[in-house]
């Protein structure tokens, strides 16, 4: 809901944008989102920030857009979602789109060009430190590129387990038939992304932390630190959850106690070899 203060600022910044102050008319939204959400508000801020055409501002419009609860439901949110997406040319998050609509957009979205997705492979693969807008490039990729780029990466015992989940939960979400490979704890894994679910909505994710929510339910300040030891730990055996964790009641048991005594039961070798894999 747009409160009275909002609309007071929406109309200084129409006034703003009238005048050709698209600087000073974005300030004023930005102000209006201070106040609380409004779709209305959001909606008018991701138009500024397109039309600015600054490179920073188009990423700003995406992450603002991202956060609204309705992005598929309300249609006019939906429509600004897809320019936003076409002027940040993340053709590979378009495709995942189509995938989950289970039909072809309707306005064009394209990659940027072969060269440039070069670079943008390159600075990725050499990042020490990779950033969420730098991980937002390899959505400009064509699907080729992307495919084998996320497989040589997969591949790669250099990378970091986070960098292969984002990964992996893109293939996912493209619902990409072939079979890929994923290098898990030092084995070369399979697995067809298609049929695989994402990280927290893996059934076998979700029991486990419901375990280690039963069992820490009186101790939250242990189970904040439990649920995040069980996302590294799950996160190093993703997407190949099925294969590591049989018993996940089992496995929240062993893990709790393996944090607290470092006797992990008969998950012992495995929790041995997750986190030398995590600390090395």
């Amino acid at each position: 809901m747009t409160t009275l203060s909002q609309k007071n600022l929406i109309k200084l910044a129409k006034k703003d944008q009238d005048q050709g102050n698209i600087d000073s008319a974005i300030q004023n939204l930005e102000e209006a989102l201070n106040d609380g959400h409004s779709t209305e508000v959001v909606l008018k801020l991701c138009e500024l920030y397109l039309l600015n055409k600054q490179a920073y501002q188009a990423y700003q419009a995406y992450f603002l857009i991202k956060e609204e609860p309705d992005l598929f439901s309300n249609s006019h949110v939906f429509d600004e979602y897809l320019k936003i997406l076409q002027a940040n040319n993340f053709f590979i998050e378009a495709k995942e789109v189509e995938n989950l609509l289970n039909k072809k957009l309707e306005i064009e979205i394209i990659p940027v060009e072969t060269s440039r997705q070069f670079k943008i492979m390159q600075e990725v693969r050499n990042s020490t430190s990779l950033s969420q807008i730098e991980y937002l490039k390899l959505l400009k990729l064509d699907l080729n590129n992307f495919k084998n780029f996320a497989q040589s990466i997969l591949l790669d015992p250099s990378q970091n387990f986070a960098l292969r989940i984002a990964l992996c939960a893109d293939l996912v979400r493209l619902g990409i038939k072939d079979p890929m490979k994923v290098l898990i704890l030092g084995q070369e894994e399979e697995f067809i992304p298609a049929k695989a679910n994402l990280l927290e909505k893996d059934p076998l994710f979700k029991e486990v932390i419901s375990s280690l929510e039963d069992r820490f339910y009186h101790s939250p300040a242990q189970l904040g630190m439990m649920i995040g030891e069980a996302n590294l730990v799950l996160g190093n055996l993703y997407p190949r959850l099925d294969k590591y964790v049989d018993e996940p009641d089992s496995f929240a048991k062993d893990l709790a106690l393996y944090l607290q005594t470092n006797n992990g039961g008969s998950h012992q070798q495995l929790l041995e070899k997750v986190y030398a894999n995590l600390f090395k």
